[in-house]
């Protein structure tokens, strides 16, 4: 029987003893979790008992597609990385905006699952069917974009998709990251884990089509989508200011992180130096879309030699999340030395929002005598640009006090005090969103599965979304405690699995997808029939 929109197959790596293998995946499994997030839960959890520690070499590592991932379908050029996270103890995830998906479907899998440690530095080859653990030992130091232009170089092939660690996954930083040039794995420590079983870099080649229930149903519907998607008013406005549009309105309505989430305001003028609309301006040189998408919120950036940057800088820019935790969480209104500080994180692999946030927090011991204001030749002081940037280096490679800092915020406050102002949720870092701007954001900080985690946006029909079909409508009451509130939350977490497990950016969800455009292209994909109820059920 064919299955339509998945493969049907599992790649299993098991680094220890140099073995792989194939595993077929039934399809009422697919029913229940539909792929991505959903998928990658359902294997780690298979496996759970056995998992010792999260950089354990039982740990494992998953990276999924959906049955929606393709060239075709807006939104869904992205993957989905699950893991037990080293910063929360719990289930981990992150996602990346890269063809690095549609590799993995067109290469013959679903999904890749990472077992065991490999003795010394490995990447993992994937070529159609074909798979190889290769010698990644010249490989091991280099950050990551310098990695995968020497692989694709080695290996004589541009094209090759892959995904790489810098010195902080090396170095086991609890906050690194799994990146490539298209885009960041940020959050939850997804780069420690990999470090951990000293993967280095997974690389990806296909050629297989993806097949779909009812293609030529699916080419109409989607050309509507696109059109319907890309000239919507928020998606216009994504394409023109990126995430960083949303710094000024956050701003003013007290939703943006201030001196380590202290203060509710800081001054205007320097809030309107890191804005979207002044990037614009700026050091824009385009948007950068992921592949089929038709909003292309990333922003591209050109930013001259200076004093930040020895030559021409051209290279993915700072969006909001990284623009609020090293701009206005900081105290720095140099948008300049935040795309550098940006570049840093993204080459060495660094979570910019764990980032941000644990320079935020040595800031404020530093202030409150709990720590030295000088350490290491830098002085802690909010506005300090250059000892942001020096910090930034010492945390990727565990130097001086960067050596404290990568164990991520709560344990940098268990070992010298400061819970009190330590901002997190069972050890994951906070988001650049203050849960006192909306209720709904603070209740589902506290209850979502992953920590501190903006991104089941229940704060959305508080920014005037509706979804008609689950009976949520735009509102404006955002300090609301009522009971309704709470069921907002559990639907719009819900929702947002779902978009987990399609491997769909949630900026469709911005831009206008709906809930019947799921079940839509889900039955062109798939050839099977979903209703929201249905859908909601999968996300609980």
């Amino acid at each position: 029987m064919s299955i339509f929109g998945w493969v049907g197959k599992i790649l299993y790596v098991d680094l220890s003893a140099g073995k792989t293998w194939i595993e077929d995946i039934s399809d009422d499994v697919y029913d229940k979790v539909l792929g991505g997030e959903g998928l990658a839960a359902y294997i780690i959890y298979k496996r759970f008992r056995d998992i010792k520690g999260p950089l354990d070499p039982s740990n494992i590592l998953v990276f999924a597609s959906g049955p929606l991932t393709s060239e075709l379908i807006p939104q869904s050029g992205r993957v989905s990385i699950g893991f037990i996270s080293p910063l929360t103890g719990v289930w981990g995830s992150t996602h990346v905006g890269t063809r690095f998906g549609y590799e993995i479907k067109r290469a013959g899998f679903d999904a890749i699952v990472i077992l065991g440690r490999a003795e010394k530095p490995v990447y993992v080859y994937v070529s159609d069917g074909f798979v190889d653990i290769r010698d990644a030992g010249k490989y091991w130091g280099l950050d990551i974009i310098e990695t995968i232009n020497f692989i694709r170089r080695d290996l004589g092939d541009n094209s090759v998709r892959a995904l790489a660690i810098g010195p902080a996954g090396e170095r086991l930083v609890k906050f690194a990251t799994i990146a490539n040039e298209e885009g960041i794995g940020g959050r939850a420590g997804g780069g420690a884990v990999m470090g951990s079983k000293n993967l280095k870099a997974i690389v990806v080649k296909g050629t297989r089509p993806i097949e779909f229930a009812y293609p030529e149903e699916l080419r109409r519907y989607v050309r509507d989508l696109n059109t319907r998607l890309g000239s919507s008013a928020r998606g216009v406005s994504l394409r023109k200011f990126g995430s960083a549009g949303s710094v000024g309105i956050y701003h003013e309505i007290g939703n943006i992180p201030i001196r380590n989430f202290l203060w509710g305001r800081w001054d205007d003028n320097e809030v309107f130096k890191i804005t979207g609309e002044t990037m614009a301006k700026t050091i824009l040189e385009r948007p950068f879309p992921c592949t089929t998408c038709p909003v292309a919120c990333k922003r591209f950036v050109r930013v001259k030699p200076g004093k930040w940057f020895e030559s021409e800088f051209r290279g993915l820019g700072p969006e909001y999340e990284t623009i609020s935790l090293f701009g206005t969480n900081l105290l720095i209104s140099d948008l300049e030395a935040i795309a550098k500080m940006n570049e840093l994180c993204d080459r060495l692999g660094l979570d910019t929002i764990s980032t941000g946030n644990v320079i935020g927090f040595i800031f404020e011991a530093a202030e409150r005598g709990l720590i030295n204001k000088e350490v290491d030749g830098l002085r802690l002081e909010w506005g300090n640009a250059d000892t942001v940037v020096r910090l930034i280096q010492k945390i990727a490679y565990r130097e001086g006090i960067g050596d404290l800092l990568a164990e991520g915020v709560k344990r940098v406050s268990e070992k010298i005090g400061g819970r009190e102002f330590a901002v997190h949720v069972k050890g994951l870092e906070m988001p650049a969103h203050d849960g006192r701007a909306f209720f709904a954001h603070a209740l589902s900080f506290m209850t979502i599965n992953r920590g501190a985690d903006h991104l089941g946006w229940p704060h959305m029909p508080w920014r005037g979304i509706a979804v008609p079909e689950l009976g949520i409508n735009a509102r404006d009451d955002r300090y609301n405690e009522s009971e309704e509130v709470v069921d907002i939350v559990i639907k719009m977490q819900n929702l947002m699995t779902v978009y987990d497990s399609l491997v769909m950016c949630k900026y469709a969800f911005t831009a206008g997808l709906t809930v019947t455009d799921i079940i839509n292209l889900l039955k062109y994909a798939t050839g099977k029939e979903y209703t929201a109820d249905k859908l909601m059920e999968i996300g609980d």
